[in-house]
């Protein structure tokens, strides 16, 4: 009988339940099934995201923030008490699928990390280091000192090694968990940004290798343990040695100015996904892969930039939120019960922020950073992430934690992100500096240009096309012996595929070092500025640099150039110059670019239109045919200021175009600061005459006219066969400014006459014009009868 009853075999059947519903029609409820529930759980979590990001983010708020702000919204402890949510929407038996398109966000977010990581960022500022050492350990021994022995009194927290690596762990500053807060917050391309960035990758590679450390040293049997080391050691060796030549192979053999072929593209994601697999299955962390292997991928173009521009936006608008949203969902209030390890937990991780401010903040005083710069840079540094988040994520999993602890952990972040991002985005303001003011003057104009000091000019190129444009201003603006020329040429690049905006000089490229790689275009258009400057008929040095930031901050570097280096006059291109070579998203970046250069500079800012050819300039001559307009006002002022330059050359022929509104001078009803006004276009006017009396280059011609419609009409019967036309911005004469005139204005950083000069109606749309605007600042603190209307 037992013989038998062991050869009867059972078979059990189960129902496969279906993933889709049948529909409404067949009185089904497709929550009830996994695909439509997530779906439904996937819009409503990128609709909460986004509405709370719309909310807050006037408040200061980060994306990141209003990520887990939404899933601790629906979670069990407000919404998610009700039965229906929890229920219907958010099923347990459909989390695993929820999960897993977290985890998928989470790994592909670490890689793009990775992938815009530049190891050369590690060098930083002057001051990183300084503030990075104490900012690092002090906090560290804090954290550790005051954690380590009181980890007994908190419940939830496993014994043996592990309170060392957590309470080590939750003082450190991870660079991918504050890049993505600067960069909401805009301050990317600050000097704030700059130094708190290179202040937290000094010590990055430590954080990884003992976080590292703590998933292997926290298994259960040291032979894991070991045996995971072995499999990790094996794992980075590979990619290094194997898969790193073949990325930098591909990269190389990619056309210049083209992306990387599709094939590769898909092949790297895909791996990236290998790699997660393996080190899952090796026992370390899912995103120890894709991490290294974004490492060893080369940022910026071709390979990494186009890596980014493919991956980036379906992965942080989409993937990455349901990951945040799934770890806020998880935070349960009601979990908390023991206050007594509540209140202690909350003591150390409150003593470790202030541990780190406190630190940081006596560090930059002694770099001589201001005392509140110091103070934002201390609560910057204390920003948490996604590392964070999937460090404590996977200690819940792993049982390291209970779930009163992961919520405490979990709303720390919350919390402190949410009043730090706040205090940095109402307190700090990115145009002023961090330190005391460089000596000397910062605010300059071209009339505190002296005739026998240097004259420097900062120009900005986004291509080539303006190249000779911009030598034939140059050459125009008389470089003498006495008063030579320093050009400070800034390749605008737009940021991708960098984690970190940079501001690199030229170099030329080195014969024979093969490790050297330069992109070709930057050294034809380098190269073509040197050739001039070796042929210019007087000394002009050129100091070439590339700018790669995103174009919304990009007028910050060229402030603290202009700062640094007490430069007077900063040419731009305008942004419709050769759009047909740009995107037009690229263009309008491009013109927002312009305007915050004109904003917030301390110097003469110059867009130069270029719509006609460049003046006549060749190995053995030179000439230049100018115009300028005068009507009054600071900016005319600067206009004039660089005719009188450029007259001192021989082979510049000048027009100047003075134009008298009788109107306004029988009124006679002038205020203070017009009378102000007049009396220094007057004495400047003087000047010029004085000092080009019986120059036969120089064509002064007064025009009288009854009002600004008669001005206008003057202006357009000054046609003539120039190359280039100069003109002010903004003027003193109030008519110009009047909001009827202004509706005709396409372009207002060009000004109303700078417009008309520029559009077509003018020697048919074919004469550059270059529109001068004195420094906001400058008219501020000395007084100008426009400044009240203009700003």
């Amino acid at each position: 009988m037992a013989q038998y009853e062991q050869m009867i075999s059972f078979r059990v059947c189960e129902q496969r339940s279906a993933i889709a519903s049948k529909g409404f029609w067949f009185k089904e409820n497709p929550l009830d099934y996994a695909f439509p529930a997530t779906l439904v759980q996937i819009v409503l979590v990128v609709v909460t995201s986004r509405l709370l990001y719309f909310l807050l983010k006037p408040l200061g708020q980060t994306k990141f923030s209003c990520d887990l702000l939404g899933g601790f919204i629906l979670g069990p402890s407000l919404l998610g008490r009700n039965q229906v949510i929890r229920d219907k929407l958010f099923n347990p038996k459909h989390a695993s699928l929820w999960a897993t398109m977290g985890l998928l966000g989470a790994t592909y977010s670490m890689f793009i990390t990775a992938v815009k990581f530049d190891i050369s960022m590690i060098k930083g500022t002057k001051h990183s280091l300084k503030i990075g050492v104490p900012g690092f350990f002090i906090t560290v021994a804090v954290s550790l000192g005051l954690g380590y022995p009181l980890a007994t009194y908190i419940a939830g927290i496993k014994g043996g090694f592990f309170p060392i690596f957590l309470f080590s762990i939750i003082s450190f500053t991870f660079f991918p968990d504050i890049a993505p807060a600067l960069e909401d917050l805009n301050l990317m391309n600050s000097e704030l940004g700059q130094i708190a960035m290179s202040s937290a990758l000094h010590f990055e590679m430590i954080q990884w290798l003992f976080s590292t450390v703590q998933d292997i040293a926290t298994k259960d049997k040291a032979i894991h343990g070991a045996l995971t080391f072995i499999s990790a050691v094996v794992l980075l060796v590979f990619i290094v040695y194997v898969i790193r030549p073949l990325m930098v192979s591909i990269a190389k053999n990619t056309p210049e100015g083209q992306q990387v072929k599709e094939f590769y593209v898909v092949a790297i994601l895909v791996g990236a996904l290998v790699l997660s697999f393996i080190s899952d299955a090796i026992g370390c962390t899912f995103v120890l892969g894709p991490v290294i292997l974004g490492f060893v991928i080369p940022d910026g173009p071709p390979l990494g930039a186009t890596l980014i521009t493919k991956t980036e936006l379906l992965v942080s608008e989409l993937l990455l939120p349901v990951f945040f949203f799934r770890i806020g969902f998880r935070i349960n209030i009601l979990s908390i019960s023991d206050w007594k390890s509540f209140t202690t937990l909350q003591a150390i991780i409150g003593a470790s922020y202030v541990a780190k401010m406190v630190a940081v903040t006596g560090a930059a005083l002694c770099c001589k950073i201001s005392l509140r710069n110091s103070l934002l840079l201390g609560i910057i540094l204390n920003i948490r992430g996604i590392i964070d988040l999937t460090l404590f994520s996977r200690w819940r999993y792993s049982q390291l934690l209970n779930e009163h602890v992961y919520t405490q952990l979990v709303l720390s972040v919350l919390i402190g992100n949410m009043i730090a991002t706040s205090l940095v985005h109402f307190t700090y303001r990115p145009h002023l500096r961090l330190g005391p003011s460089p000596k000397g003057p910062r605010i300059r104009n071209i009339q505190s240009v002296q005739s026998n000091s240097p004259f420097d000019i900062l120009c900005c190129i986004h291509n080539e096309e303006s190249i000779r444009n911009l030598t034939s201003l140059l050459e125009a603006s008389n470089p003498t012996e006495a008063s030579p020329i320093c050009a400070y040429i800034i390749q605008a690049v737009e940021l991708v595929g960098r984690a970190v905006p940079v501001l690199v000089p030229y170099k030329k490229k080195k014969e024979g070092n093969k490790f050297y790689r330069i992109n070709s275009l930057t050294h034809h258009m380098m190269q073509a500025f040197l050739n001039y400057s070796e042929n210019s008929s007087g000394p002009v040095l050129i100091q070439s640099f590339t700018m790669i930031a995103p174009y919304k901050s990009m007028h910050e570097t060229i402030c603290r150039l202009v700062d640094d280096n007490l430069v007077p006059l900063v040419i731009l291109p305008f942004h419709e110059n050769h759009q047909v070579m740009v995107d037009t998203n690229v263009t309008a970046s491009i013109r927002q670019f312009n305007n915050n250069v004109q904003e917030y500079s301390s110097c003469t800012v110059g867009i130069l239109v270029e719509r006609g050819l460049p003046g006549r300039l060749t190995m053995s001559h030179f000439s230049y045919n100018v115009a300028t307009f005068f009507i009054g006002g600071p900016d005319d002022r600067e206009a004039l200021a660089l005719a009188a330059r450029m007259l001192g050359n021989q082979n510049v022929v000048l027009t100047v175009y003075k134009f008298i509104v009788r109107k306004k001078l029988s009124e006679g009803n002038y205020n203070e600061d017009e009378e102000m006004e007049t009396g220094l276009d007057e004495s400047m006017v003087d000047e010029f005459k004085l000092r080009n009396n019986g120059n036969d280059g120089l064509n002064w011609r007064d025009i009288e006219v009854e009002d600004s419609i008669q001005l206008i009409d003057a202006i357009m019967n000054s046609q003539g066969d120039y190359d280039l036309l100069m003109v002010g911005r903004r003027h003193a004469n109030s008519s110009l400014r009047d909001e009827e005139m202004s509706e005709f204005v396409h372009y207002a950083e060009l000004g109303m006459i700078g417009d008309m000069l520029a559009s077509s109606d003018f020697c048919g749309g074919m004469v550059n014009v270059l529109v001068l605007q004195e420094s906001k600042e400058l008219s501020r603190n000395y007084g100008s009868a426009f400044r009240k209307i203009w700003e």
